[in-house]
């Protein structure tokens, strides 16, 4: 026996607008970002954190040989520390993923950890997939 399947899954970017931030962030605004801009910050435990909803999520960054460090939560829960450093300049970069086996309200939270001599962390946004 066999059979035939389709699954539809609807991708969504959602930018910093919809965004949640704490401390000191700074819109840069540059063609090579997604929708033309992006929020950095070098300030110690500054966040910005999404709610959205989907069975699926990435964080997306800008990197460089200066980018720090950052904490990535999940519904309350710290889940991993991710390094943004890149000796080349990289943008529109899916660094973390995360997917669930079904469908669901979640917030990702990420706070900067202020890396010594490279602090900052620029976000570009995250991409979900309902």
């Amino acid at each position: 026996n066999s059979a035939g399947a389709s699954v539809y899954r609807t991708p969504s970017i959602i930018q910093e607008t919809s965004a949640t931030r704490t401390g000191t962030w700074t819109r840069k605004s540059s063609t090579s970002y997604l929708g033309g801009y992006s929020y950095s910050s070098s300030s110690v435990g500054a966040s910005i954190s999404w709610t959205f909803t989907g069975r699926s999520v990435a964080w997306i960054v800008s990197r460089a040989s200066t980018s720090g460090q950052a904490y990535i939560y999940i519904d309350g829960t710290k889940v991993t520390t991710v390094d943004l450093k890149s000796s080349t300049t990289l943008y529109r970069q899916a660094i973390w993923t995360k997917t669930w086996s079904s469908s669901a309200k979640h917030t990702l939270k990420i706070i900067v950890v202020g890396t010594s001599g490279r602090p900052t962390v620029t976000t570009d946004g995250i991409a979900t997939i309902g």
